[in-house]
C-alpha cells in the first residue's frame, strides 16, 4: 500500500488475480486487475503426474513474477506460454528427472549388489575356514581314537599271549607231576597208658596217592587236622571188661592173704575156687584207625611210645601159695 499526496493505492489478490486499488480525494476508488495465476490442481499420488504438476506450477510462478514487475512499471504484461507447450516441456523434464533417479537407483542397486557379493564371499570364506577347523579337529580325534584302539588291541594281544604261555607252563607242570610215581604211605601210632587202667592210642596215617596230582593236599590236611583234634578232645580211652560179670577189685596184699586163708578153711571139698583177682589191663582200642590221608609234603618223623605194663603194689593173691 502506497500513499502519495491525496492518493492511496493498495494491491491484493482476489480469486487468483492481482488487483490494484487506488483511492483519491475526496472519495473516488479506482481498481486495476493485473496478472492472474493458474488454478491450483489436485495433487496426484502418481510420481510422473506429480512431477508434471509441479513443473507447471513452477512455470506459472515464474510468469507471475515477471508479469508483476512489468505491471508495476506500467509495461505490457509478458506473453504466457501455451498450456500444451508447458506440458510438453514439463513431461520431458519429468522424464529426465525420472531417468536421473532411475540411474541413481540403479547405481545404488549395483553398490548394494557389490556389498552383498562381498558379504557372501566373506561368509563363504569364514564357512570354509570353520569347516577346515572342524575337519582338522575331527581328523585329530579320529587319529587319537585309532591310536587308543591300536594300543588296546596290542595290550589285549599281549595279555592273551601271556595267558596262553602261563596255561602252557601249567599244563607242562601238571604233566610232569602226573608222570612221577606215587610215594609209599607212612603211618605213625602213639599209645599211652596209666596206672589207673586208662589207655590212649593215637594214630596218624599219612600217604601220598593219586589225589596229589588232583591238588587235594589242602583238603587232606584239613581232614587230618580235624581227626587229630577229635581224637584229642575225646580224651583217653578207658579199658573195658571182656566178660559179662564184673571183675572184683583187688584188695591190698595183707588183706588178700587173710581172705584167702579164711576161705580155704570154710569151703568144703569139691567147692569151686573163688574168683581170683587179676589186675586190670588196658584193652586194645577198638576205635577205627583214621583213613590214610594223602599229602604232598613228606611228614616229619614221629616217635612211637610202647605202653607201660601195670605193676601191682604187692604180691599177687596166688603168689602166697
Amino acid at each position: 500500500m502506497t500513499v502519495g499526496g491525496c492518493t492511496a493505492s493498495r494491491m491484493e489478490q482476489r480469486n487468483g488475480c492481482w488487483v490494484r486499488q487506488v483511492r483519491s480525494f475526496p472519495s473516488s476508488v479506482k481498481e486495476e486487475i493485473g496478472p492472474c495465476a493458474r488454478p491450483t490442481p489436485v495433487w496426484s499420488e502418481d510420481r510422473l503426474t506429480r512431477l508434471v504438476q509441479e513443473c507447471v506450477m513452477h512455470a506459472d510462478y515464474r510468469w507471475q513474477s515477471s508479469a508483476l514487475v512489468a505491471w508495476n512499471r506500467g509495461d505490457t504484461l509478458p506473453e504466457r506460454e501455451p498450456e500444451e507447450k508447458v506440458l510438453t516441456a514439463c513431461m520431458a523434464r519429468a522424464e529426465t528427472v525420472l531417468n536421473a533417479e532411475k540411474g541413481a537407483v540403479e547405481q545404488r542397486l549395483s553398490e548394494v549388489s557389490q556389498e552383498r557379493d562381498l558379504l557372501k564371499a566373506n561368509l563363504e570364506k569364514e564357512r570354509e575356514a570353520y569347516q577346515a577347523s572342524i575337519d582338522k579337529v575331527r581328523a585329530k580325534h579320529d587319529a587319537s581314537l585309532e591310536q587308543a584302539r591300536a594300543q588296546h588291541d596290542e595290550h589285549m594281544a599281549r595279555a592273551r599271549d601271556q595267558m596262553h604261555e602261563s596255561n602252557g607252563r601249567l599244563t607242562e607242570v601238571l604233566g610232569e607231576a602226573a608222570k612221577k610215581p606215587a610215594p609209599a604211605a607212612i603211618a605213625t601210632a602213639t599209645s599211652s597208658s596209666t596206672s589207673e587202667g586208662k589207655a590212649n592210642t593215637q594214630s596218624d596215617s599219612l600217604a601220598r596217592g593219586d589225589s596229589a596230582s588232583r591238588g587235594d593236599s589242602n583238603s587232606s590236611s584239613r581232614r587230618d587236622s580235624s581227626s587229630r583234634k577229635d581224637s584229642t578232645t575225646r580224651g583217653p580211652t578207658v579199658a573195658k571188661p571182656t566178660s559179662g560179670a564184673p571183675l572184683p577189685m583187688c584188695p591190698p596184699p595183707s588183706v588178700a592173704k587173710q581172705v584167702r586163708a579164711d576161705a580155704s578153711r570154710q569151703e568144703p571139698a569139691g567147692a569151686e575156687e573163688p574168683m581170683t583177682c587179676n589186675p586190670q589191663k588196658p584193652a586194645e582200642s577198638f576205635e577205627p584207625a583214621p583213613a590214610v590221608q594223602p599229602v604232598l609234603a613228606t611228614p616229619s618223623e614221629q616217635t612211637a611210645k610202647a605202653p607201660t605194663p601195670l605193676k601191682p603194689d604187692g604180691e599177687q593173691p596166688g603168689s602166697a601159695e
